[in-house]
């Protein structure tokens, strides 16, 4: 089904620029013009629309300003009939997905009469943020709405994204996981022995407190860490585990086994940074790794961890983007056993969100990848608590061997084409 472009298309401006920008790349005709209709308060994301959209069609001076009074219907009404009287084009659109309720009603009742007047054709539109599809109101009424699934039509990246909410990025985001090997192996431990996580992370600290390296796990110095578990079996396979990851984050930094120090180059030979990935931030590196096994068949063209921002601070821990529409992982390697562990899961989950909203809008979706085992509840609360139904996805501790499976499943359901 073939896209409707005019050659004057007007966008209404919030808070929000993602929708405005999609409209803007598909709406208008090559040589169109598009206005931004917008209240003082929107005037800093109309800016920045105006230089993404100008960038983005390679063509200056396309984009024209109308600023009105978010709260007056005949601003709102004067200002749209004003800037199709300026601009005489034979087809006008106006996408309404952006802007307030009272700019949407009445910028359509000066479009809708301005072109009943003219004897022009007028193209009406919204981006709908839970199917990913361009809805197109009817001509007349013996006709019906237009759908056409517009998920796979804009590509944005990273970049365009922080860039439309003008933002930057502090540090370089990894597109390539540190260690994948080892990374996943711990999550196979953590999936195929419970309490393994807890486990690992008790005897790093013990290692590293002792000696600031990582030695080889014999019995004498699993001891300490393993002194509460009471079943031998339990005990042998946490011995096991912790024995298969440390061999096999041997051989990944291409050393034989022994002291594995902590001032490693790939961690830029600091204590602390290699201290965190082997006692949490591994997680992260797992669902990178996951994310561009699955690049291909989802078409992910652009995945990466350690998203920071400068001044606010502002930080994601993996995003993977399809199209347009951002995917947040917040991940944490621990479980729901305590109360506080179970508030801490939420509140990374709840923070994710936010900050994905912030940058991806209401199409944004966002998972938490923790070793929880009951993701069902802390999402079905989240859900409750906070109407997020739809929006977010916990991934727990039996979903880490499978994660791909899991996690591929949970983006082809979002993503709005099986509508």
């Amino acid at each position: 089904m073939e896209i409707s472009r005019v050659q004057h298309l007007i966008l209404l401006i919030g808070s929000n620029p993602l929708p405005n920008a999609v409209a803007g790349k598909l709406l208008v005709e090559p040589e169109g013009v598009v206005t931004l209709v917008h209240s003082d308060g929107s005037s800093s994301v109309a800016q920045r629309l105006k230089a993404w959209l100008e960038k983005e069609h390679n063509k200056k001076n396309m984009v024209k300003f109308v600023q009105v009074k978010e709260s007056e219907p005949s601003s709102i009404y004067q200002g749209v009939w004003k800037c199709l009287k300026e601009n005489g084009a034979k087809t006008v659109g106006l996408n309404y997905t952006g802007g307030t309720k009272m700019m949407s009603v009445h910028a359509y009742r000066a479009a809708e009469q301005w072109a009943k007047d003219k004897g022009i054709t007028s193209v009406f539109s919204y981006l709908d943020a839970h199917t990913l599809q361009m809805v197109f109101d009817p001509p007349d009424d013996s006709s019906s709405e237009r759908r056409i699934y517009v998920g796979q039509e804009v590509t944005l990246k990273l970049k365009d994204l922080l860039e439309l909410h003008g933002r930057s990025l502090s540090t370089t985001p990894n597109s390539v996981p540190t260690l994948p090997n080892t990374a996943r192996a711990l999550a196979e431990f953590c999936w195929k022995v419970d309490g393994f996580c807890k486990k690992w992370n008790s005897w790093v600290s013990e290692m590293t407190k002792k000696t600031s390296c990582l030695s080889v796990p014999e019995d004498e110095n699993l001891k300490e860490v393993l002194k509460d578990v009471k079943d031998e079996a339990r005990k042998e396979a946490f011995r096991a585990a912790i024995k298969t990851v440390y061999r096999t984050l041997c051989a990944e930094l291409g050393q034989t086994e022994g002291e594995i120090a902590l001032k490693q180059p790939v961690f830029k030979n600091t204590h602390q940074n290699f201290s965190e990935w082997l006692t949490g931030k591994w997680l992260e590196h797992y669902v990178l790794d996951v994310l561009n096994g699955l690049h291909k068949d989802l078409q992910l063209h652009e995945r990466a961890q350690n998203i920071q921002t400068g001044g606010v601070q502002f930080e994601v821990d993996v995003v993977a983007i399809r199209g347009y529409q951002l995917f947040a992982f917040s991940c944490k390697a621990k479980s729901e056993e305590t109360r506080d562990g179970k508030k801490d899961l939420k509140m990374a989950l709840f923070e994710a969100y936010v900050r994905a909203q912030q940058l991806g809008g209401d199409e944004a979706r966002v998972a938490l990848v923790c070793c929880a085992e009951d993701p069902e509840g802390i999402e079905q609360e989240m859900q409750r608590d906070f109407d997020l139904k739809g929006r977010i996805r916990v991934f727990g501790r039996k979903d880490l061997a499978d994660l791909a499976y899991y996690i591929e499943d949970w983006i082809k359901s979002q993503s709005g084409e099986e509508g």
